[in-house]
């Protein structure tokens, strides 16, 4: 069920353009009102104050012996002339006393953005008043920097309208995020698979909609995946009980082949005898595979521990030499000079991890190959790398050769392998928030697994 007071995108955005239609009202208003306020507080002059005024002082400009600039209303320009068009004074500038007379002749009652005219006739002499057709300031200071009021308050409403929008949109962005967050904090969840969570509900409808179709899905998953889970462990469980059930009666048959073996002189007993022995070494190996297999897929113990580094490497190298002579290899080892003296780590999932690689090194290996294992530092991390001397990695296999059971090419692969030895590897190393790289080796021509973990 969503809230009761959600809102579709469509009333929404209805409601966020009233909004904007009313707030531009409003400043259309406050333009108006402003304006008519400033002219009743006398803070502005009216458009024409400027041409009743010297509509008032038309006489005394008219009849005065000279005209002065207290007959001319301050922030208007004049200029007398003889009938000729002689300039006798005036304040207008020094360049436009002959553009203003041309005005004049021509009955030209405005000179554009400058003002507009006023002409006044003399005993021998014209007096043209030039002045301003706008509402100006009263204060003189605001009218020097400020000579055009209604252009400045056209650029105020346009600011005013600019933050208008620029607010209702944040706004409209801060209301839709919030919305959009419950919904990508859903997913998020889902993504890390944390299914056990009741979903808050958003105020937009469409996406409260999304969001009940994510519940539904979430709780379809959560069933689903509790459905498989719980057969997994179920499976585990039986796997794990059945190896150890075999343990039993494989012990008690190596045990009294060991007895056979000792007893027995008859040399075609003691083949057969010896058959025995070497199959249950096998059981023994598969059972310990399918363990590990177990055991990786489910939740391991891993517990960190302070490991001496030269030690460690020392007891790899002695387990690598050992597996390697097996099968007549040469088996190289070398340590940087760089690699710290400690790192943490569980030191023997680790162990396993190395040797599953060492193995499938020695396995891939020809008879009087080579397997090259080193400990190097890379940044903040230590990387063991081994490389044997087979066919190397195909293209497939780069992808492919750590996941489960992948066996890769027939000729890469001996009877003792089942996919499991670089998956498990893999799995150890995560645990200590490392990863494996595979490639071939430009040294040798084989495989190169490279171990980095984190130290």
């Amino acid at each position: 069920m969503g809230l009761k007071n959600s809102k579709s995108f469509r009333s929404l955005f209805v409601e966020y353009i009233i909004y904007f239609i009313f707030s531009t009202f409003i400043l259309f208003l406050f333009v108006f009102f402003g304006f008519d306020f400033m002219l009743k507080a006398n803070i502005v002059f009216p458009a024409n104050y400027f041409e009743k005024k010297i509509q008032q002082n038309g006489n005394e400009i008219a009849r005065a012996e000279k005209v002065t600039e207290a007959l001319v209303p301050e922030g208007c320009q004049y200029g007398v002339y003889s009938r000729q068009g002689k300039v006798l004074y005036g304040n207008f500038k020094a360049g436009e006393f002959q553009e203003v007379w041309r005005d004049f002749k021509n009955n030209k009652m405005n000179s554009g953005r400058n003002g507009y005219y006023k002409f006044f006739y003399r005993s021998n002499e014209i007096c043209i008043v030039r002045y301003p057709l706008r509402a100006q300031f009263t204060n003189l200071f605001l009218r020097k920097y400020f000579p055009d009021i209604e252009n400045l308050l056209y650029i105020l409403a346009f600011l005013i309208f600019i933050m208008e929008v620029l607010l209702l949109s944040a706004r409209f962005g801060r209301y839709f995020s919030k919305e959009m967050d419950i919904l990508m904090k859903i997913t998020e969840r889902i993504k890390q698979r944390n299914l056990d969570f009741s979903p808050r509900h958003s105020r937009i409808h469409e996406i409260d909609r999304v969001i009940n179709s994510l519940d539904q899905m979430k709780r379809a998953l959560k069933d689903s995946l509790e459905k498989q889970w719980n057969m997994e462990s179920a499976r585990k469980n039986q796997i794990s009980s059945l190896a150890h059930d075999i343990k039993t009666p494989l012990t008690i048959i190596r045990g009294n082949a060991e007895l056979m073996k000792e007893s027995c002189s008859d040399s075609e007993a003691m083949k057969y005898n010896q058959h025995i022995l070497e199959s249950a070494g096998e059981i023994e190996h598969y059972l310990e595979l399918l363990m590990d297999m177990i055991k990786s897929e489910s939740s391991i113990d891993f517990n960190p521990v302070k490991i001496d580094t030269k030690t460690f490497f020392e007891k790899v190298e002695s387990q690598g030499k050992a597996l390697a002579a097996r099968r007549d290899l040469q088996f190289e080892s070398s340590k940087g000079e760089n690699v710290p003296e400690f790192f943490r780590g569980d030191e023997n999932l680790l162990y396993r991890a190395l040797l599953n690689v060492i193995s499938n090194a020695v396995e891939y290996s020809p008879e009087g190959g080579k397997i090259n294992f080193k400990l190097e530092r890379k940044d903040h991390r230590i990387s063991f790398s081994v490389e044997d001397s087979g066919r190397g990695f195909s293209k497939e296999e780069l992808q492919l050769a750590g996941e489960q059971f992948y066996r890769g090419d027939s000729s890469r692969n001996s009877r003792d392998h089942y996919g499991m030895g670089l998956f498990i590897a893999k799995s150890f190393v995560r645990l200590h928030r490392g990863c494996i790289k595979l490639s071939n080796s430009k040294i040798t021509g084989g495989a190169l697994v490279i171990l980095e973990i984190l130290f």
